[in-house]
């Protein structure tokens, strides 16, 4: 019997296939659960007229299709999007009766103490240290850190080798990029942008986009969420 039997939103080949990949040779958990008897039955992207990789898993692009085989699933993982869409759309399969997963790469640290809450995606070698709390639909990228009493809310993304200090406040739909540096007690608004290597020593204002060191604000992030599928 298949526990979870998955729907994998994004057929890009920026994340998806490697999802595929972990989920094939159990290089993760799921919901912080040993991974076991599940599987990847359908992958959809409805901005797409085919994956941008091969792959066996029946694609989907339809509204039409999408509705015929909706009950066959129980759970999904949204790989794809910045952390608006992901979040909002990860809402949508929600209210469809379907269970988000968190997919935690087996090699991540995760301190005890700290909490999480649904749909997050944690790559392998990232460091989560005590009484922090991860919101959801977030991805932790590889050998990220983010260190004691920080507060993450949801869709953020911090990429790969970013480090948040002790008692950073991260608010929703914001990107960390890769190798930036978060230092003690700051506080990052809503849909702000970081750039690759900045180094963040005071207060980002909502969507602002910062970069250098120390960080500068150049202009204003936007986002921008086609939800049309759903209608």
């Amino acid at each position: 019997m298949i526990n979870n039997k998955i729907l994998l939103w994004g057929a890009k080949s920026i994340e998806a296939p490697m999802l595929i990949y972990k989920i094939g040779n159990k290089e993760v958990s799921l919901n912080g659960k040993k991974l076991t008897k599940n599987k990847i039955l359908y992958l959809i992207d409805p901005f797409l007229n085919q994956p941008e990789f091969k792959t066996k898993i029946p694609f989907i692009n339809s509204k039409k299709k999408f509705n015929e085989i909706i009950r066959k699933v129980n759970s999904f993982v949204v790989s794809n999007g910045h952390g608006m869409t992901r979040t909002l759309i990860a809402k949508k399969l929600m209210k469809l009766d379907l269970k988000p997963l968190s997919l935690i790469s087996n090699s991540s640290y995760l301190d005890k103490s700290s909490k999480f809450g649904k749909g997050n995606i944690i790559m392998p070698n990232s460091t989560v240290h005590c009484f922090t709390k991860i919101g959801n639909f977030n991805v932790l990228n590889t050998a990220c850190t983010i260190d004691h009493d920080c507060e993450i809310g949801d869709g953020v993304h911090v990429m790969g080798g970013a480090a948040i200090a002790g008692g950073v406040k991260i608010g929703n739909y914001v990107s960390i990029g890769t190798n930036a540096t978060i230092l003690p007690g700051v506080k990052i608004e809503d849909g702000a942008y970081v750039g690759a290597g900045a180094v963040v020593r005071k207060n980002v204002n909502k969507n602002d986009v910062v970069v250098g060191n120390p960080a500068r604000m150049i202009k204003k992030n936007t986002h921008e969420s086609d939800l049309s599928f759903f209608d």
